[in-house]
């Protein structure tokens, strides 16, 4: 009996624990070469029934169009974390690969005495309508520059490896992660398929919105830039994570009563 009153109360503990609400997803992080960009964060995008809007990144243009979840005209703005205007360079390559379109410049060590060191060279893109699903391409990342220790606070407070080269993102002006690190230069995907130092990095949400996205590296001594073409879309909310229903009450007393006949006929 003692054996089946422990099944009981993990069979109860399971359903409360499955009723007890939803279960919160991180946003999904793309991280892939330029040449899978179509497979790995568009064809997930329009899997869903929604549609990828791109925009160009034009050399001295920081305001670009989309369109929103309701169909309508909105705009992104892109500025430092601080409110700068962000520099830009007409494009990049690296072994005859490119990125399609301008790019703004990322240069850590002008901001070694931010918070988190690096922040504030970063890019802010600002959204007059939220979207949950956005992205765009990088270059010279994982070049250089992997060795350096972070600070230990920053790997105590945001739970991240002592070195490498990283790649932070935020969203509406919450806590930063560290979606990529670089040890060595195959991790940046692109330089690990091609030896090229291009990649891409995407977000999906489908558990929310977001105005907001922050995006910065903290490879000092790297001459990191991101931007080529633009990637937005508004996914339906659980298209992608769908949240574990609740069990029924009728599955867990069936559940019950099947564990208490198994037991009779043990005891049998």
């Amino acid at each position: 009996m003692k054996k089946l009153a422990k099944r009981i109360m993990a069979g109860a503990a399971f359903s409360a624990m499955l009723s007890a609400g939803t279960v919160s997803a991180a946003p999904f992080i793309v991280n892939v070469a330029l040449d899978e960009i179509g497979t790995a964060f568009d064809d997930v995008i329009t899997g869903t029934g929604a549609t990828v809007v791109t925009a160009q990144v034009v050399y001295g243009q920081n305001t670009y169009n989309y369109t929103d979840k309701d169909g309508n005209p909105a705009t992104v703005t892109v500025a430092r974390p601080n409110g700068t205007t962000p520099s830009m360079r007409t494009g990049y390559t690296s072994n005859s690969i490119s990125l399609s379109g301008a790019v703004w410049v990322i240069d850590p060590r002008i901001s070694r005495g931010d918070p988190i060191p690096g922040f504030n060279s970063g890019l802010t893109f600002t959204f007059s309508s939220p979207v949950n699903a956005f992205g765009f391409e990088i270059g010279d990342w994982a070049t250089c520059c992997m060795n350096r220790t972070r600070p230990q606070n920053i790997q105590d407070d945001y739970g991240v490896p002592a070195k490498g080269s990283g790649l932070w993102i935020a969203f509406d002006g919450g806590a930063a992660t560290l979606p990529a690190n670089a040890l060595t230069s195959n991790d940046n995907p692109g330089y690990a398929k091609y030896g090229s130092y291009t990649n891409f990095i995407g977000a999906i949400d489908d558990t929310g919105y977001f105005s907001q996205v922050t995006f910065f590296g903290d490879g000092f001594g790297e001459f990191l830039v991101a931007g080529g073409t633009l990637r937005f879309a508004s996914v339906k909310q659980g298209s992608i994570n769908p949240v574990p229903e609740p069990l029924p009450l009728a599955l867990l007393a069936m559940g019950l009563a099947a564990l208490g006949f198994r037991a009779q006929r043990r005891q049998g």
